[in-house]
């Protein structure tokens, strides 16, 4: 079933020396930011998309990536060990 997108109109408002718009409390709610949270701003073709920021270092994914990578094999093995 695909989900029906629904478009929230926001006005432009000033915020200090910059501008911003508010984010609804519903859609907070969905993406889990409260006050303090860290969002990514990413331009698109047709405006820009907003998502959470991981907590997750970079730098420590990238690690984590390439662990799994080299140890694939061997994690395998322990995980069938399991069943």
């Amino acid at each position: 079933m695909q989900e029906k997108k629904q478009f929230i109109s926001r006005k432009v408002i000033n915020v200090g020396s910059s501008i911003g718009i508010t984010i609804p409390a519903e859609v907070a709610k969905q993406l889990n930011l409260t006050s303090g949270s860290e969002v990514e701003i990413q331009p698109t073709s047709n405006g820009f998309s907003v998502t959470k920021k991981s907590s997750l270092d970079p730098a420590f994914m990238a690690s984590m990536e390439k662990g799994l990578k080299e140890y694939r094999g061997a994690l395998e093995i322990l995980r069938k060990s399991d069943e």
